[in-house]
């Protein structure tokens, strides 16, 4: 072992004793109580993110217990393999000097070295996944290694079921094989859609789940991330977002990361260094994405955190490279002693609360009472963290005054109140009926077990809600009981619990109960919900007159037997055959007829073995739009999609310089027949599937018997 991985190492046992000597003296955050949460009703998804943070904590919990201790330790050990991937990352890239130089940086951004390594998120699995899938693609990259292809197609379908970012890590790749001439003819390989069919795969129970709840959590991250109306642009929300930004990073280090950022750009598209590419690739589409975002969409600071993490690299080199400078070491002694600082500073105000907050709040601000309570003390985050024991204390006094086979449940009318009060009362289970859809509606869609019951209800002075009795349908109320909380002997916090007595489920309103997100389905139902839901949007709501000039005269020929789309594919095919060898033109043309036609005597097969309704039949003449082909069985699958894209996937194998114009054709093709109202979308991806498997199988048939490539 050398100098700078000891180094390394050092490093690590350091600051990881730190992080273990601070993670079980800090009460849980909202949000990794909410994560908690997720463990104990184990899915195949939830509806905000992906499953594998409830599993993590499950695992841990289940061996260390339910405590702080047991919740945040993973988020340690992960940022450990983390950091080691990140720094076999750099010495790739560059040298192992520079790789411990970016392993000091992401032990001191605040980001990373608090958010990241201490508090338990899904952006800490995603963290790892995602440098290992960045490690995985160096590898195929420097190999040329066909194998490392398939480890990354693992390593992404992971990175997918910890958060939904991990969308960015494709595009990445596609932007660095694109830019990269060496590397583009991976574009032309099978390693890279097999890698990307792997990740999908393992993304499959999330995609699952979203089915059968109505898509749920996709429509909820849409929501969240584009906002639910049109994009408005915004200085103000774009100047909050990069202050915010500054602030994970730490201001002076984020200064000098925009200067990065733009140093990496210059040096991977004019200069052309593979190294710049590399971190441009997997940093620009992610920051720039979240920040397009930020200009018409309030987004949370750490949503781009894997764009910083990649573009560290690069900021380690930079340092290694002007280290030699005076002022340049001047200034990045400040900007680094300042993040330590920050690292510093943050854990000891969340234990010991040491910053006087009332100095950074205006004058008349910070002189304002409510409930008793300084404003400073409402507004410093910190003090959410404290209070929740000496709330589960008079919980279980209160609950203790009910025989055991009459215990009152808890309630609550915020999800952020619900999950804390969960995890420090886990032997109790806690409901949250709001009027706005959360993930608790999801757990509690069947409540008629809790009629006739007593329910305690608890909110704080954070969540006002004193019109309990206007809301919820019990019989009867008791007057609230105040719990204060109190930090350094100041009052910092107010809980009130509000004893209700018989509740009837019955008569709650629509809208505090699980009605709000729908009835769970079966997989087979919300698939066939979810696919008329698409052919209604692309049949109805996409309508307009260019696609109606084209796809109704190619409508027209298709009721008269001659398929438009068919003929420009044979046209386009030829010309293209045309240009190889006389004998070489013979054998691929024979190979397209013999797999287009075993192809299609499938599909007529599957049609008359099936003979599923088509559209018109479903939803009846007059509510959905047609053109000359009115058509009312055999919809599945798709003849015209599967032979647009038996061709696609033959030419690829066979002529793979013209792939894109067969891509073109065949999803046009695919567009066309639920545009005319001819086919659903199912029909046209068991179609396309079909035609793509068909060819395939058959061209390796083939080859085993005239080697011709």
């Amino acid at each position: 072992m050398n100098c700078y991985q000891k180094l390394f190492w050092i490093l690590t046992i350091i600051t990881t004793f730190l992080r273990l000597s601070v993670i079980s003296k800090l009460g849980l955050t909202v949000d990794e109580a909410h994560y908690w949460v997720y463990s104990k009703f184990l899915d195949l998804s939830y509806y905000d993110h992906p499953p594998m943070i409830g599993y993590i904590i499950k695992l841990f919990t289940n061996i260390f217990g339910i405590n702080e201790f047991a919740v945040r330790l993973p988020s340690v050990i992960i940022f450990i393999i983390t950091s080691w991937i990140f720094f076999l990352c750099i010495k790739k890239l560059f040298n192992e000097k520079i790789a411990f130089i970016g392993s000091i940086l992401v032990n001191i951004l605040p980001v990373f070295s608090f958010l990241g390594a201490v508090v338990t998120i899904p952006d800490s699995p995603l963290s790892l996944f995602w440098m290992l899938s960045f490690y995985l693609f160096i590898n195929i990259i420097e190999t040329k290694d066909k194998k490392y292809w398939y480890m990354l197609g693992v390593t992404v379908g992971l990175a997918f079921l910890s958060k939904y970012t991990a969308v960015m890590i494709y595009p990445s790749i596609f932007l660095f094989l694109l830019f990269s001439k060496e590397h583009k003819f991976w574009f032309t390989k099978k390693e890279l859609y097999l890698s990307m069919l792997i990740s999908f795969i393992l993304f499959l129970p999330v995609i699952v789940w979203n089915i059968q709840n109505n898509w749920a959590s996709f429509g909820f991250q849409l929501q969240h991330g584009f906002g639910k109306t049109l994009p408005s642009f915004s200085f103000t929300l774009f100047g909050r977002s990069i202050g915010a930004q500054a602030g994970y990073i730490s201001p002076f280090l984020f200064i000098f990361y925009c200067y990065v950022f733009f140093i990496v750009i210059k040096d991977s598209f004019i200069k052309n260094q593979r190294a710049a590419l590399f971190v441009v690739s997997f940093s620009l589409p992610v920051l720039i994405f979240f920040n397009l975002i930020a200009t018409f969409n309030e987004i949370l600071p750490h949503w781009p955190a894997m764009g910083y993490l990649i573009l560290t690299i690069y900021a380690a080199y930079l340092i290694n490279k002007y280290w030699v400078k005076k002022i340049f070491r001047i200034l990045m002694y400040i900007a680094c002693g300042f993040a330590i600082f920050l690292d510093i500073i943050i854990p000891i105000h969340c234990m010991y609360k040491i910053i006087p907050i009332e100095l950074f709040l205006p004058q008349k601000e910070a002189v304002k009472v409510e409930f008793g309570i300084p404003k400073s003390e409402i507004v410093d985050v910190s003090n959410d963290l404290y209070g929740w024991k000496e709330l589960s204390a008079k919980i279980n006094e209160v609950c203790d005054t009910y025989p055991k086979d009459k215990q009152p449940f808890l309630f609550t009318h915020k999800s952020y109140l619900a999950s804390q009060i969960f995890f420090y009362t886990p032997d109790k289970r806690v409901y949250c009926f709001s009027d706005k859809i959360d993930a608790y509606d999801l757990w509690q869609r069947d409540i008629s077990n809790l009629k006739n019951k007593d329910g305690l209800f608890i909110t704080s002075n954070q969540f006002d809600f004193c019109n309990v009795d206007k809301v919820y349908p019990f019989v009867e109320f008791e007057q609230p009981i105040e719990i204060p909380v109190y930090r350094n002997n100041k009052l910092v916090k107010k809980f009130w619990i509000t004893i209700c007595k018989n509740f009837n489920p019955e008569i709650l309103q629509e809208k505090y109960t699980a009605n709000i997100v729908g009835k769970e389905k079966t997989l087979w139902q919300g698939l066939i919900d979810t696919d008329h839901a698409i052919f209604k949007y692309i049949n109805i709501y996409l309508k307009n007159k260019i696609f109606d000039f084209v796809i109704s005269k190619i409508s027209f020929f298709d009721s008269k037997g001659f398929n438009p789309s068919f003929i420009i594919i044979i046209i386009v095919s030829l010309i293209i055959l045309r240009k190889e060898e006389k004998n070489r033109f013979w054998i691929l043309l024979t190979y397209i007829i013999c797999i287009v036609i075993v192809s299609s005597t499938l599909n007529t097969f599957l049609k008359g073995l099936i003979e599923r309704s088509r559209p018109l039949t479903v939803f009846g003449d007059g509510n959905i739009h047609v053109f000359y082909e009115i058509l009312h069985t055999k919809s599945f699958p798709s003849g015209h999609t599967q032979c647009a894209f038996t061709f696609m996937m033959t030419m690829f194998l066979l002529v793979p310089k013209y792939w894109y114009i067969y891509l073109i054709l065949a999803f046009a093709t695919a567009f066309e027949r639920i545009y005319a109202g001819c086919h659903f979308p199912l029909d046209v991806c068991c179609g396309a599937l079909e035609g793509i498997v068909i060819s395939y199988i058959m061209i390796k048939i083939f080859n085993k018997f005239n080697k011709f490539q």
